[in-house]
C-alpha cells in the first residue's frame, strides 16, 4: 500500500506527460473495440441480408446459373416432383421458389432494365421475413393485382401505386413478351440490389410472362439451424439428381466476408500503432521521471527498499496509467459500440450517392448498419492497454533501480 500511494503521488504530480500517454491509450482501445463492432457487425449485416433477401439457409438453382451481377437466364429452369415437395416440407422450417428475369420497364418514352423476383404469395414469407418492408400500397398475390415496384424504379419512371407500366420480357421457350400491367405498389426493403433496380411479381403473372409452366429459378430454404446448411446442401443436390448447383449461405458470402476479415486485420493493426505510440510514451514518461526522481530513489534505497521494490513501485505507476487509461477508453469505445449495436446507423443516403449499375446493386447488405456489442471484446481491449502501459514501464523501471544509494543520494 505504501508503494501504491507514492506510485499515485507521481502520476499525478506529472499530469502533463501522464494524460498525453493515456490519451493514447485510451484512442487505442477505444479503437480496437469500436473496430470490431464495426466489422463484426458488417459480417452479420452481410449474412442476414444473403440469408433473410436473397437465399435463404440454403439456395438451388440451375447448373452454370449467373453467380454475380443482374443478368438472369430462364433458359433451363428447375422443377420439383412431389417427393421432392414432400421431404422439402418434412425437412425445413419452410421453402419457397422464385423465378428471377430481367425485364424491360417502360414507362411512356422511358425505359429501364429491372431485376424481377417471380414469388409464391403463401410461402415467400416464411423464408424471406417482410418485418423490415416498408410498402406504399399493397402486395400483389394474384395476376390481375400488377407488379411491387422498388422505389428506385418508380423514382427513375416517376410512377407509384395506381399507375401502369409495360413489362418486357424474354419468355422460357425464347419469345419476346410484353403486358401492360398496374402498379400495386411501392416497396422499400432495406436491401439496396432490390430497392435500386427491383419489382416483385406474383407467380401466377410470372406465368404470364415468362410462361415458366410451374419451372423457377431459385429453390430457397429455411431451417432450424443455419449451421446445419453443409448437410442438408448435400441431400437436397443429390434428390435434384444433379440438376442443380446448391449452395449454402456461408459458401454465397464467403467472398465478402474475407474481406471482412481482411478490414478487421487493417483495424487491429492500426489499433496496435497506437499502442505502440503509447507504450513509447510511458516509457518516455517513467524514464524522464525516474532521472527526476534519483534523489528521492536514493533516499528510498537508503531507507531499506531493494532494487525489486524500486522496479515495482515505477510497474506500479504504469498499472495505474494503465488502469485508467483502458477502462476510460473500454467505457467510451464500448458505450459508442452499444449505442450503434442498438440505433444503428443508416446508410441510405450514401448508398443512393454511389449511384446505380454499382456494387450495391448485385452485393448483399442491408442499409442500416448494427455494429457487435461484446462485453468480452471491451474487457479485452482494456486489459491489453493495462499489459501495454505495465510492459512499457519494466525497462526505465529496471533502469531506475541500477541506481546505487549513495550515488543517488549525491545526485544534485
Amino acid at each position: 500500500m505504501f508503494l501504491f500511494r507514492i506510485a499515485l503521488r507521481n502520476v499525478l504530480r506529472q499530469y502533463g506527460r501522464t494524460s498525453l500517454s493515456m490519451i493514447s491509450i485510451i484512442v487505442g482501445v477505444a479503437l480496437i473495440i469500436m473496430g470490431r463492432g464495426f466489422v463484426g457487425g458488417g459480417r452479420e449485416n452481410i449474412i442476414r441480408a444473403q440469408i433473410d433477401s436473397v437465399s435463404g439457409h440454403v439456395l438451388a438453382t440451375p447448373r452454370d446459373y449467373p453467380t454475380s451481377g443482374t443478368r438472369h437466364p430462364v433458359d433451363d429452369l428447375l422443377a420439383l416432383d412431389e417427393a421432392t415437395r414432400a421431404w422439402l416440407d418434412a425437412s425445413t422450417e419452410a421453402w419457397t421458389t422464385r423465378t428471377l428475369f430481367a425485364p424491360r420497364i417502360v414507362k411512356g418514352s422511358d425505359a429501364i432494365r429491372g431485376r424481377a423476383i417471380g414469388f409464391h404469395p403463401e410461402r415467400d414469407e416464411r423464408v424471406f421475413p417482410r418485418e423490415d418492408w416498408r410498402v406504399t400500397g399493397e402486395i400483389p398475390t394474384t395476376a390481375e393485382d400488377g407488379v411491387l415496384i422498388s422505389r428506385g424504379v418508380g423514382r427513375v419512371l416517376d410512377i407509384g401505386p395506381g399507375d401502369h407500366l409495360f413489362l418486357q420480357v424474354r419468355t422460357a421457350d425464347g419469345a419476346i413478351n410484353a403486358l401492360e400491367l398496374p402498379v400495386s405498389g411501392v416497396l422499400v426493403t432495406g436491401n439496396p440490389g432490390i430497392d435500386r433496380i427491383g419489382l416483385f411479381v406474383p407467380q401466377a403473372l410470372v406465368e404470364k410472362l415468362v410462361v415458366t409452366r410451374g419451372r423457377f429459378s431459385h429453390l430457397a430454404t429455411r431451417l432450424a439451424d443455419r449451421d446445419d446448411s453443409p448437410r442438408f446442401a448435400k441431400e437436397l443436390e443429390t434428390r435434384l439428381a444433379g440438376a442443380a448447383s446448391v449452395t449454402t449461405w456461408r459458401e454465397e458470402t464467403r467472398d465478402l466476408i474475407e474481406i471482412q476479415r481482411i478490414r478487421q486485420t487493417a483495424m487491429d493493426l492500426l489499433a496496435l500503432a497506437i499502442m505502440a505510440i503509447a507504450a513509447t510514451g510511458i516509457a518516455n514518461t517513467v524514464l524522464m521521471a525516474a532521472h527526476e526522481r534519483v534523489r528521492e530513489i536514493g533516499t528510498l534505497r537508503a531507507m531499506g527498499l531493494d532494487r525489486r521494490g524500486v522496479v515495482g513501485l515505477f510497474v506500479l505507476e504504469g498499472l495505474v496509467m494503465g488502469s485508467v487509461g483502458g477502462l476510460v477508453g473500454a467505457l467510451l469505445g464500448g458505450g459508442f459500440n452499444h449505442k450503434l449495436s442498438v440505433d444503428g446507423i443508416d446508410l441510405s443516403s450514401f448508398i443512393e450517392a454511389a449511384g446505380t449499375g454499382g456494387i450495391y446493386d448485385s452485393m448483399p447488405m442491408s442499409s442500416m448498419l448494427y455494429t457487435e456489442s461484446s462485453l468480452a471484446v471491451a474487457a479485452g481491449a482494456a486489459l491489453v492497454g493495462l499489459l501495454v502501459a505495465v510492459l512499457s514501464s519494466v525497462y526505465p523501471a529496471v533502469i531506475a533501480a541500477r541506481l546505487r544509494p549513495a550515488e543517488a543520494m549525491r545526485a544534485e
